[in-house]
């Protein structure tokens, strides 16, 4: 009985690990653009190219 309690508190926390994991990794906004009730900038909608562009640079200068 003990054993089936302490799988079941490392699975509950390894579920809960993935949990945000997942939230903080996955691809995508949750909100579209144009969304009233989110704070998407209106450039990264537009040109995302040039949005990865910009934070690969302050990445950069972040490194040296």
């Amino acid at each position: 009985m003990e054993n089936i309690i302490v799988i079941l508190i490392v699975a509950l926390a390894a579920g809960l690990l993935g949990r945000g994991y997942y939230k903080k990794y996955k691809s995508g906004n949750q909100c579209g653009c144009g969304c009233t009730s989110c704070q998407v900038d209106v450039a990264s909608c537009e040109f995302p190219d040039e949005r990865d562009k910009q934070l690969g640079e302050i990445r950069n200068s972040m490194e040296s």
